[in-house]
């Protein structure tokens, strides 16, 4: 078993992908390909092959050399999970091993999956949080939420909140929402440029939608989807935050289940939730969805104790005091730096 590196648009990933039952929208090639362009990394596929050439396991990687850093790849930044997909007679403790071997002979110092592997020397799990989703049934009837979620989602509705799957133009009053709240939670905003090339390249392409809810013409709540597969990945959400207790968003989150469970999807995927979070656990715990820790793995002969972008109480702050324009303005200068 060798790993290489074959090209994002290489034809045996994408047909690779196409058919894996668990592939999800991060594994698609639009979405490594915008990583890359967006935040200047070098975009691949760390595939394994057979003597015959023949794909068994894979997975997109990007190769973030940033100055004054350690250079390292990861699979995939900015991406809640992104597990390697392999064919069912595929040990992935061999990919695992493989990929351990491939990291030491490339002269890179480290490789960050975000998905659990078995662990081994060199192969280190990291839980950094939890993740969370929702299996949903062929009838809508059978959907589940807790009833504090209703009665926000009840609430919305009698107060005339309009839910509406808009078209990639949205994709200005979701960042408008996104920054606010950004604000709000004291962490960077990303740039506009990611979400640009977003509209472009996923939703304009039937990659995933935007979804708006309103009331008298005023937008209260937005949400970035992905599809792919049977998965739908409620990637964004925003909300105006002087109008958090109309439950907008639980309205939002209760039509694009049942519109998903009419059009098949078997699964509808709430992301990551850091630990601390507790807020957030909760709140999607009480749609219905099934919490799991999260689990990355880090290949390299150091363990890292955790991953991903953290920020201190005072640097929110910070953030908090800034005008929408100043986050905004931090975002477009840093956020790559959180790969």
């Amino acid at each position: 078993m060798k790993v290489s590196r074959l090209p994002l648009e290489d034809s045996r990933w994408c047909e690779f992908t196409s058919s894996h039952p668990e592939a999800t929208p991060f594994h698609l090639p639009e979405w490594a390909r915008l990583l890359a362009d967006c935040y200047r990394f070098e975009a691949f596929v760390l595939a394994l092959c057979d003597t015959d050439g023949e794909l068994l396991a894979g997975v997109p990687t990007v190769a973030v050399r940033l100055p004054l850093a350690r250079p390292r790849l990861v699979s995939l930044p900015f991406s809640d999970s992104c597990p390697v997909l392999a064919r069912p007679d595929v040990d992935l403790g061999q990919v695992a091993r493989a990929l351990l071997q491939y990291v030491r002979a490339d002269g890179d110092p480290e490789l960050l999956i975000r998905h659990g592997l078995p662990p081994a020397p060199g192969v280190h799990p990291i839980e950094v949080g939890y993740c969370h989703s929702v299996v949903l049934p062929r009838d809508v009837a059978n959907l589940r939420p807790h009833r504090n979620f209703r009665q926000h989602r009840n609430q919305a509705d009698r107060a005339g909140v309009q839910v509406r799957r808009g078209d990639p133009s949205d994709m200005t009053t979701f960042y408008r929402l996104h920054t606010l709240t950004r604000r709000r939670l004291g962490v960077p905003v990303q740039p506009r440029r990611f979400f640009d090339l977003l509209r472009d390249r996923l939703i304009a392409a039937g990659h995933g939608f935007v979804v708006t809810a309103s009331l008298d013409g005023e937008a209260l709540a937005a949400g970035v989807y992905l599809v792919n597969g049977g998965t739908i990945v409620a990637k964004y959400q925003a909300s105006d935050p002087d109008r958090r207790d109309t439950g907008a968003s639980h309205l939002m989150h209760w039509q694009v289940m049942v519109n998903a469970c009419r059009q098949g999807y078997r699964l509808y995927d709430l992301g990551r939730t850091d630990h601390g979070a507790d807020g957030l656990r909760t709140f999607k715990t009480r749609m219905g969805a099934v919490e799991s820790p999260l689990v990355y793995t880090h290949i390299g002969d150091r363990a890292l104790k955790e991953s991903g972008l953290r920020i201190g109480s005072r640097s929110r702050w910070i953030i908090r005091s800034l005008p929408p324009w100043a986050c905004r303005a931090v975002g477009e200068a840093c956020y790559r730096w959180t790969a």
